[in-house]
């Protein structure tokens, strides 16, 4: 088990041609995938990277796994430094979303394949079972390095740097004479036995539920039965940590539901750092400790999910995390007297009481008018008579729910801003729709006029430019 330290990472890929007479200087082509990544993951963290397609948390994953070169930054596992460790000795394990299983090999061979190929260290022993003391040559030579570098940069340091560069010289080669006269315990690798492996199998099958399929090939397995057994041949590594890249996509919506809480348990009884990739926020939501939101590249809000969906940071989370999608509607607002006046795109106009809004930005409550993006769950909004009139455009009844689009008729839209604004047929945008849930069903057909009302303690409100949220955070969380 180990935990993970990402620092100011960037990942860019670079094009190809010469580069462009810009302020930039980029090739054409040039795209930078992940910029300054920061984050630090604890022991035992079950840590989800969330966000569309191309957000770059694939990339960061990839990036952790070894399998992509970090082009600026620093990652550390455990404490060490790992920008230049290659994927095989970084002691990881990863779960892939094509599941990578050997078609020719039963699932038994499929999960001990890593652990025939794999060297471990152990003690050097002589004929009678004593430990061989030895020089150790690796330390002697790589200790020689380090006082050479030392010396070269003793030279080059100015007056200030050198008693640090002393310092640092003066223990390497302390250390360096330690390890030329000093024998020290000697290691040897070798490859695990066939009983150690079989331990190994058996316990991973044992966890998994999967025993009865060890002597079975991937053709004639279900999807998740072939989840399981990429999960398995990651655990029999006993690695430091898990990389998970989309295991569940390819899955039907019911096992993944299944798999889920599988994936969740398994954490809990490994207590080892967990870090999973998905574009679906009911996974994130369902399964991290901790998720992390990702948008081109840039880390948006990293939050528990309960935080998460109830304090967004910004616009965007607001709108990628829960279900169905929080509804904007683009409000003028204006503080009037114990009253906070929300003028709609429409004209219409509703009030609230201003004691209820002790967390927006004062600088929005100075009696002038402001326009601000006003964000509310469908869940949220309610049928009242004293409400805003909308007109019904369709009713999806869910069984014991009921999801109503509706629309806020003569509503003026911003074009910055009508990216859910339904087309017309001469090609031009129109109204927005927004989602009222209610419990049960009921009458309405499309057409019909209702009235709507927005609970006040979950309104938010996100400004019109940035998209950062005007709500300070309750002292309490």
């Amino acid at each position: 088990m180990a935990g993970l330290s990402l620092k100011h990472v960037y990942k860019e890929y670079v094009g190809k041609g010469k580069p462009k007479k810009s302020a930039s200087g980029n090739r054409s082509g040039d795209f930078l995938a992940v910029k300054d990544f920061c984050l630090d993951i604890e022991d035992g963290e079950f840590v989800v990277f969330v966000g569309p397609s191309g957000c770059g948390k694939s990339t960061t994953l990839r990036m952790i796994a070894g399998l992509e070169e970090i082009t600026g930054g620093e990652l550390y596992i455990d404490g060490k430094l790992m920008n230049d460790v290659s994927a095989k000795d970084r002691d990881i394990a990863m779960v892939f979303q094509s599941y990578a299983l050997y078609p020719h090999l039963n699932s038994y061979d499929n999960i001990s394949f890593g652990l025939k190929m794999r060297k471990i260290t152990v003690e050097k022993t002589d004929k009678q079972g004593n430990p061989v003391f030895e020089i150790d040559k690796k330390q002697v030579k790589a200790f020689e390095r380090e006082v050479k570098r030392l010396n070269k940069l003793l030279v080059k340091c100015g007056e200030q740097e050198k008693p640090a560069v002393l310092t640092q010289l003066h223990e390497a080669e302390a250390h360096l004479e330690y390890f030329k006269t000093t024998p020290v315990q000697a290691y040897v690798q070798r490859s695990m036995t066939k009983e150690e492996i079989d331990e190994k199998v058996q316990w991973a099958a044992e966890i998994l539920g999967i025993k009865d399929l060890l002597y079975v090939k991937p053709s004639d397995m279900s999807g998740g039965q072939r989840q399981r057994i990429a999960l398995g041949r990651a655990m029999v590594r006993g690695p430091k940590v898990f990389l998970l890249d989309e295991p569940l996509s390819n899955l039907d919506a019911k096992l993944r539901t299944t798999m889920r809480s599988e994936i969740v348990k398994l954490h809990k009884k490994l207590k080892t750092t967990f870090i999973y990739v998905t574009h679906d926020q009911i996974e994130a939501m369902t399964m991290g400790t901790r998720i992390v939101v990702m948008k081109d590249g840039v880390i948006q809000q990293t939050d528990t999910p309960t935080d998460l969906f109830d304090y967004p940071e910004n616009k965007f989370v607001a709108g990628f995390i829960g279900t169905p999608q929080m509804n904007f509607f683009n409000v003028t607002i204006k503080k009037q007297g114990d009253k906070l006046a929300l003028i709609f795109g429409d004209g219409q106009t509703q009030e609230y009481p201003l004691s209820d809004f002790t967390r927006l930005d004062k600088t929005y409550l100075d009696g002038k008018e402001r326009k601000v993006v006003l964000g509310v769950r469908g869940e949220n909004v309610y049928l009242d008579e004293q409400g805003l009139q909308v007109t019904l455009s369709v009713k999806e009844v869910l069984g014991n729910t009921t999801q109503m689009f509706v629309k806020l008729e003569n509503e003026v839209i911003d074009e910055e801003d009508n990216e859910n604004a339904e087309k017309t047929e001469n090609g031009e945008k129109g109204q927005k729709d927004y989602i009222v849930c209610s419990a049960g069903r009921n009458a309405y057909q499309m057409g019909d006029l209702l009235k709507i009302r927005f609970e006040t303690e979950k309104m938010y409100f996100f400004d019109k430019k940035t998209g950062k949220t005007l709500l300070s955070r309750p002292e309490t969380v």
